[in-house]
């Protein structure tokens, strides 16, 4: 498998010279010459996963000239090394898109995936983005692995598109980077306090088989305060079955954790949690 960047960013030159800087010209300009080629395998349309962004003219400048300052070429490096820890039983070259964004994470990085290929969405005015690059692209590249192997190589067997699905996926991610730079704490680990975490597990166990559409998930995952759900506790939750899942079952490989059901994962943290 082969990895190629989309360096998105350098479109920002012709989004700074438009007559507007606002969403429509983002679309026009930033998005729409790359989306074929970033959602080719999606058998789907999966627009709500275009990069979103606004940025003023005096904010694309200050992204370009900082995106223009990494060395992509050892970032590339760095994220073969990546793959090379996980192979993926694939010829298909795997875009990456790098994309401007003025997203507030404290990590100044976040990642999309969209059926094989990757969005990193980079707030190069916060510092700490270059150091998270590494585990962010980890993530999403294991997405990519776990969604050949489950609806490639078998068929989509034994999976129901049900939310506790989606929350494990996440887990399974973030412990992959976690393999890699165990020395990182993401702040999306941090979503749920000790004393609200049954209460909040019981609100998303209620939702857990359910097949929601991405925007109703996205409230159990992402948080959503009208239904009580705090900040990112899907992936507190995710990482916490799957960190559980391994310990309990001496489990080290992550080829062997692929591998696992997600029914079987969820079966075995509902036994922990009588």
């Amino acid at each position: 498998m082969k990895i190629e960047l989309i360096p998105a960013y350098l479109k920002l030159e012709d989004y700074i010279r438009a007559e507007h800087q606002d969403q429509e010209t983002w679309k026009v300009i930033m998005v729409e010459p790359y989306w074929n080629t970033i959602s080719q395998w999606a058998p789907f349309p999966e627009d709500y996963k275009m990069p979103i962004c606004q940025l003023d003219k005096a904010e694309a400048k200050q992204q370009l000239e900082a995106l223009k300052t990494v060395n992509w070429n050892q970032v590339e490096e760095t994220f073969n090394d990546i793959c090379n820890r996980l192979p993926k039983d694939d010829e298909d070259t795997m875009y990456v898109a790098i994309y401007p964004s003025n997203t507030g994470i404290p990590e100044g990085i976040y990642g999309t995936g969209v059926w094989g290929n990757i969005i990193l969405n980079i707030n190069a005015a916060n510092s700490n983005f270059e150091e998270w690059l590494p585990f962010v692209f980890a993530h999403e590249y294991h997405h990519n692995v776990w969604g050949n192997y489950w609806y490639c190589l078998h068929n989509g067997e034994g999976l129901h598109g049900w939310l506790i699905e989606s929350i494990i996926i996440e887990g399974e991610a973030d412990d992959f980077a976690e393999s890699i730079f165990g020395d990182k704490s993401p702040s999306w680990h941090l979503g749920v306090n000790s004393k609200e975490e049954e209460d909040i597990w019981k609100k998303i166990k209620t939702a857990a088989k359910l097949c929601l559409p991405p925007e109703e998930a996205g409230k159990y995952i992402f948080g959503c305060e009208e239904l009580g759900i705090p900040q990112n506790a899907g992936y507190y939750f995710g990482i916490k079955i799957i960190r559980e899942y391994k310990k309990r079952n001496h489990i080290n490989d992550v080829n062997s954790l692929m591998s696992t059901p997600l029914e079987e994962i969820y079966r075995f943290y509902e036994s922990c949690m009588v």
